[in-house]
């Protein structure tokens, strides 16, 4: 555990399981005094605020749903109301659009996924600017994947969102460095988190998660490996604008 991170609080969304809850789990270790975890999942939620507790860390657990302005604006203002200040941010949610495969994908696969992926890190990242402005400064950190800088044939839409996202972080770096606020995206490569499930299809994608990516020759990366990642991220005063590739 370090001081660096002592006396200073934190959001994490998607924070039940995978990235978002090994993230939350490696700020409370390296010393944060409190974090905000976001999901819909309140049972996960419940698991990861434990473990945060262990560590000395206060921890305020948050069912939301991030498509939802009212709920999501709440968390944060909750989060301000709870520690006094916030002052990092990890928005960290995402969907594949599912099947069948684009272009031949329903429109509500489509409007979820842009909504889910896009439009409500849009939406965090305007709220988690005010309040980390309001409390002296810090960071945003969004997470795009690897598939806004590589082709990802099997899901463009979910493709086309993460370079939305990598597009709004390089747009605001600048704007909101005059307001002591950084802002960075991270790609994780193939990340063995529940997302991974959402690829799979009996006709389209037949087989498990470990089968088609054995058969492709891919050792899919675990959530530590880009929490560690991230929270340097955060952290680090000297990055601003930067989108980080981790990985396969």
């Amino acid at each position: 555990m370090s001081d660096e991170l002592n006396g200073k609080f934190a959001l994490v969304s998607g924070a039940a399981s995978g990235i978002g809850k090994a993230t939350s789990l490696l700020l409370a270790a390296r010393g944060i005094s409190g974090i905000a975890l976001l999901d819909t999942d309140a049972v996960g939620l419940r698991a990861v605020a434990d473990e945060i507790g262990a560590s000395a860390a206060q921890s305020k657990a948050l069912v939301v749903d991030v498509c939802d302005d009212v709920q999501l604006e709440s968390a944060f203002d909750t989060a301000v109301r709870e520690f006094g200040s916030l002052h990092y941010v990890h928005n960290n949610v995402g969907v594949m659009t599912g099947f069948p495969p684009y272009p031949d994908t329903p429109l509500e696969n489509i409007d979820r996924t842009i909504a889910i992926n896009l439009r409500s890190i849009i939406r965090a990242t305007q709220f988690a600017c005010r309040a980390i402005h309001a409390s002296g400064g810090g960071s945003i950190l969004n997470t795009s994947s690897g598939a806004a800088l590589r082709p990802l044939p099997n899901d463009p839409v979910y493709s086309a969102t993460k370079a939305g996202i990598n597009a709004l972080v390089i747009a605001c770096a600048q704007l909101f460095s005059a307001k002591g606020v950084r802002i960075n995206a991270i790609c994780p490569g193939i990340v063995d988190t529940p997302i991974l499930e959402q690829n799979l299809h009996p006709e389209y994608a037949p087989g498990t998660v470990e089968e088609i990516l054995a058969a492709r020759g891919i050792k899919p990366l675990q959530p530590e490996d880009i929490a560690s990642a991230a929270v340097n991220l955060l952290v680090d005063a000297q990055c601003n604008g930067e989108i980080l590739s981790v990985g396969n």
